[in-house]
């Protein structure tokens, strides 16, 4: 987590902790009404004290603000990746190639359930696979092949020489069965197709 998100953090939560600590105590009657009042009062009367106090806010707002457009233009710098071409910059968003990812292995018939994670740093692009596999697969030889298919695969479509990270993790091994179909039939002897049955004797 970058420094700036952690101050951003930090600054939110210690403004709505303050808030709501003095919240509770006044409800509490831990804090006299009367002194907030003359507070009050004595802010609103003194200019000097009003100066003080509407700069405090002024500022307060202005830091927030800051905070909130660092941190979302950080988020949505993180969520593409870009490169220039002769004619212009090229943009690629990272949940489409994560899309591409997705229908790319999920043909395969030993993978059940797949679900990418892409993210774009300084040094590359880190992916993170989180699989569901069949109980009759390797999975060592699986995954290593995957690896190299999706890292070739992202090279091609990418087309510049991008370092690419890729962990996998297999969450579960599902268990591999076929359900009976409703109109399956339940297995017949051909040679007693057609054979009376026995005559069981009259009952007394």
């Amino acid at each position: 987590m970058k420094l700036l998100t952690r101050v951003a953090i930090f600054f939110y939560v210690l403004l709505i902790m303050l808030i709501g600590l003095s919240g509770l105590l006044l409800l509490a009657h831990q804090i006299d009404l009367g002194i907030c009042i003359d507070f009050l009062t004595y802010l609103y009367k003194d200019p000097q004290a009003a100066l003080v106090a509407g700069v405090i806010i002024a500022g307060s707002m202005l830091v927030s603000l800051a905070l909130a457009r660092i941190i979302y233009g950080r988020q949505e710098k993180e969520s593409i990746i870009s490169f220039d071409n002769p004619l212009g910059r090229v943009t690629i968003s990272l949940s489409a190639l994560e899309d591409l990812v997705r229908r790319m292995v999920i043909l395969t018939p030993q993978i059940k359930e797949i679900r990418p994670s892409i993210v774009s740093t300084k040094k590359g692009l880190n992916i993170e696979i989180r699989l569901v596999l069949g109980s009759d697969v390797n999975i060592a030889e699986l995954t290593a092949d995957l690896q190299g298919l999706i890292k070739r695969k992202l090279q091609d479509v990418i087309g510049v020489d991008e370092r690419i990270m890729i962990r996998i993790h297999v969450v579960k091994i599902a268990a591999d069965f076929t359900k009976p179909s409703k109109n399956s039939l339940p297995d017949y002897d051909d040679e007693a197709v057609g054979r009376p049955l026995p005559f069981p004797g009259y009952k007394v």
